[in-house]
């Protein structure tokens, strides 16, 4: 068999589609393009099950539409896999819809969905489209093995499987093979196959890489504040709902492979939580002995209160470089209602510990900060709040850059279904979930909640800000950087224009 893991081409007056490794969707006016880990995985283990595997990501490759259905018409395959997000799921089944009609006597194409929306939705698809399968849950990259398996040598399906099946001559019915298990071994995944995935695609055009080129990996799956319960909007409980975690050496001979394989220079580790404790000492002190922390920067996500001065060291010295914290709201209130389970007035003095630990020049840590603006329940006095705090934290060079975001509730969330239960959605067309307006009721008016998050990313441009950022130019990758992340910045405050979007 032959099996295309695509993107199609999403051709939209909006903007370039943020759609794989991500957990909130958006349409970016400046695009970026992130390295997707688990298709990324999948086409991996079917390449080295014996299956031909072609990728086929026209959004990274800036294809039109025409252009990426001619590719997928020359590939011929015979399955086609698509990692769909609500905001688009609608483009996604009328693409289906128009690849079944390209079937021939001679060419059969089999379509998959998989994602956190058809998780949480999966008898959807089928209903509003001619799709063949639903794979549910994160491990879909297993699972599509599987599916394979089972349609090439007869393997028996496993938990999380959506399909048809034919009932007499002009009917289907929609089966599946139960609740997806989280029950992979992560360590036994062999190392991408970043070639047959095309990773340079996603090497240099990301706004959080200063050192190009860059990739990202992923520890684990996904966060381990899921044991708490998890973030209520985060889209992603839907397909982890389980935290698994590889062990350090077998994450550090992965970095072994891409830094002397691939010649990366910055790593993202993408895991919804960076693993803390006993496992970050082994895995910092195994950049270091490795030699490793001479030779690239890693990124990560991490989340507050989880680490003392001695973590954020040893980080430091294991060549740890941006770290990204969702902070979401200033208010605690919010950050309750979320299950963030931080403490809102320890926030500021972990910032200004990691500044210390920068001062003692054993490496420098980048503080990354996200906020969400438009919750139900928040004044127009608490948003503004959020807003003087991240103004604050740059003029007290506390931070180095920060992301702002339009509050949206995604299927199979807790806040989703809350939001439903206590009739807060404007509207169920999920064509609408996509930032570009606030699809949540809210105390402040959609313009209000779309010039806050622009002035937001605009909190930066303070003289101090700007002195600090010239002095700390080292190299010529740094000017090239701020560059970069210039033209970011300009491209998100053009993604909330409210004149645009309202």
């Amino acid at each position: 068999m032959k099996i295309a893991i695509a993107y199609p081409s999403l051709e939209s007056k909006k903007g370039v589609p943020l759609l794989s490794q991500n957990r909130q969707f958006q349409w970016f006016k400046s695009p970026t393009y992130i390295y997707p880990v688990v298709p990324a995985y999948a086409a991996t283990l079917l390449n080295k099950a014996g299956y031909e595997v072609c990728w086929l990501d026209g959004i990274a490759e800036k294809w039109t539409y025409k252009q990426w259905l001619e590719q997928l018409k020359e590939a011929k395959p015979d399955m086609v896999v698509m990692e769909t997000k609500t905001p688009v799921i609608k483009k996604h089944w009328k693409i289906i819809n128009q690849l079944k009609k390209l079937d021939t006597g001679y060419w059969k194409l089999a379509t998959v969905l998989v994602g956190d929306h058809v998780t949480a939705l999966p008898k959807e698809s089928f209903k509003n489209s001619q799709v063949d399968y639903v794979l549910t849950g994160g491990d879909y990259d297993f699972l599509l093995l599987n599916l394979v398996n089972h349609l090439a040598n007869k393997a028996r399906l496993e938990p999380g499987i959506w399909y048809k099946q034919r009932v007499g001559n002009e009917k289907w019915e929609v089966k599946n093979t139960g609740k997806f298990v989280l029950n992979h071994d992560l360590n036994k995944l062999p190392f991408i196959d970043r070639d047959l995935t095309k990773w340079q695609l996603y090497a240099f055009k990301n706004g959080n890489y200063k050192h190009p080129p860059g990739t990202y990996i992923m520890a684990g799956r996904d966060c381990w504040h899921r044991l708490n319960g998890g973030c209520t909007f985060c889209a992603w409980t839907t397909l982890y709902p389980q935290y698994r975690v590889r062990s350090p050496e077998n994450v550090l001979q992965e970095i072994d492979v891409l830094i002397n394989k691939y010649k990366v220079k910055e790593i993202m580790d993408d895991t919804g939580t960076f693993p803390t404790g006993n496992w970050l000492k082994k895995f910092c002190q195994g950049m270091i002995k490795n030699g490793f922390h001479k030779k690239i920067n890693f990124d990560c996500n991490l989340r507050f209160g989880a680490l003392i001065k001695k973590d954020y060291t040893l980080m430091a010295k294991a060549g740890f470089r941006l770290l990204l914290f969702g902070l979401e709201s200033l208010s605690q209130k919010t950050i309750d209602k979320l299950n963030k389970n931080i403490r809102v007035l320890d926030v500021e003095k972990e910032l200004k510990l990691i500044q210390g630990v920068n001062k003692q020049e054993v490496g420098h840590l980048e503080p990354h900060l996200t906020f969400m603006i438009g919750y139900p329940w928040e004044t127009k006095k608490q948003a503004l709040n959020t807003l003087n705090f991240a103004k604050s934290m740059f003029q007290k060079g506390y931070i180095d850059t920060l992301q702002a975001t339009v509050m949206i509730p995604y299927p199979g969330t807790k806040l989703f279904a809350e939001a439903k239960q206590k009739n807060w959605l404007k509207t169920l067309d999920w064509s609408q979930y996509d930032m570009k307006q606030p699809v949540l009721k809210s105390r402040l008016a959609d313009k209000e909640i779309l010039v806050i998050t622009q002035g937001i990313y605009k909190s930066f441009l303070t003289p101090k800000f700007f002195i600090k950022k010239i002095t700390s130019i080292k190299s010529f990758d740094d000017v090239k950087f701020y560059i970069r992340a210039a033209k970011q910045v300009i491209g998100h405050i053009l993604d909330f224009l409210p004149s645009k979007n309202s």
